[in-house]
């Protein structure tokens, strides 16, 4: 079995730019500890300095149903894409249809929580291009499962569709790694690209609202759109960088509560709120997205627009309960709903049987 895995892809070993990238990068090490041939497709990197001409270099996916040639015909093959179907749905359109008229078998793979909205507020030629690019798998994933419904519903595709969440490598018998009850400050932590669309300018100021005991740490890059200098001159407020994932780990082992007040209208299954939960870090986040399905009762949610008081107000009301039960109850529900272990079983199982197809 050869699995061609096409889109945002993290170089093997590097700090991740995004949850989209991090989340494959994962994906493809857990399928490659199983045995399977993995074939990485990487979409471009784009120099943000370049402004909008950075994104140039996305012409190059045009370029990709050559390099499927030398599959052709192949019955061992499949292409598993997680295509970016924003301004990038045509090139996604192309290598899924090259795929099928070369033989090979096709996931599309749909992540990310705009599938919708896209659909919904864009012209007729995109949402052909939108039904085009699912009826073009053979098969179908997604990360939301309220997508399985939509999907059918709403665009009106009717193939096979199986829910694929983000996921997070964790040991059941791993215990969490410290009392959260532990000393006075309560550590608040985000990590992920630093921009005011996941609500970086909401953090700041509610910095300026919550006592003297809370202390916010930020991890990631730096997006154009926030100004660094206000990190620094944010009370209690410390910028560690772009970290590497064990750098991430040992951090996040002294954090207790994770906010993230998400305005991203691309907003799925965030990888970053996954990892968190799952190292015992307590949710506060808004509903865009899939954040509330991940969330389930294991924090707090809060509409889109809430504002900085709504969020030091819920974060004070967490910070006064169980910290160490509700930790615990975190990392049990990511351990069972978005296990790395289990779910990527499950992918094979899909990959199997879809080859056993005529």
């Amino acid at each position: 079995m050869t699995i061609l895995y096409s889109g945002p892809i993290t170089p093997a070993g590097q700090p991740s730019t995004g949850g989209f990238e991090a989340a494959n990068r994962k994906n493809i090490d857990a399928l490659r500890r199983r045995g399977v041939e993995v074939v990485e497709l990487p979409y471009p990197i784009v120099n943000r300095k370049w402004g909008k001409l950075g994104k140039l270099a996305y012409a190059k996916l045009f370029l990709t149903p050559l390099k499927l040639l030398k599959y052709r015909g192949r019955k061992d093959v499949i292409l598993h894409i997680t295509p970016i179907y924003g301004n990038l749905l045509l090139p996604a359109v192309i290598t899924i249809k090259a795929a099928g008229r070369m033989g090979l078998k096709v996931v599309t793979d749909v992540r990310a929580g705009s599938l919708i909205t896209y659909y919904q507020s864009r012209g007729k030629n995109y949402r052909k291009g939108i039904r085009e690019m699912l009826e073009g798998g053979d098969i179908i994933t997604v990360e939301g499962s309220p997508y399985i419904g939509q999907i059918r519903d709403i665009i009106g595709v009717n193939r096979p569709t199986f829910h694929f969440p983000n996921l997070t490598s964790l040991s059941p018998e791993a215990s969490l790694p410290q009392d959260k009850t532990r000393g006075n400050t309560i550590n608040l932590f985000y990590f992920g690209r630093i921009t005011r669309n996941k609500g970086i300018d909401l953090l700041l100021d509610m910095m300026k609202i919550l006592p003297e005991r809370f202390h916010l740490y930020l991890a990631g890059g730096i997006a154009p759109d926030i100004d660094r200098n206000a990190l620094n001159d944010t009370p209690r407020t410390t910028y560690l960088g772009l970290l590497k994932p064990t750098d991430l780990t040992r951090h996040m082992q002294k954090m207790h509560i994770f906010v993230f007040p998400t305005r991203h209208v691309g907003e799925g299954q965030s990888n970053s709120l996954i990892e968190a939960m799952g190292e015992g870090l307590i949710p506060v986040t808004s509903r865009q997205g899939f954040c509330e399905e991940v969330v389930a009762d294991c924090g707090t949610t809060l509409p889109p627009d809430a504002t900085a008081t709504d969020y030091a107000a819920a974060i004070e009301q967490i910070a006064s309960g169980d910290l160490n039960a509700a930790a615990l109850k975190c990392r049990r529900h990511i351990l069972e709903h978005h296990n790395l272990d289990t779910e990527i079983d499950k992918l094979t199982t899909l990959y199997t049987n879809l080859l056993k197809r005529p």
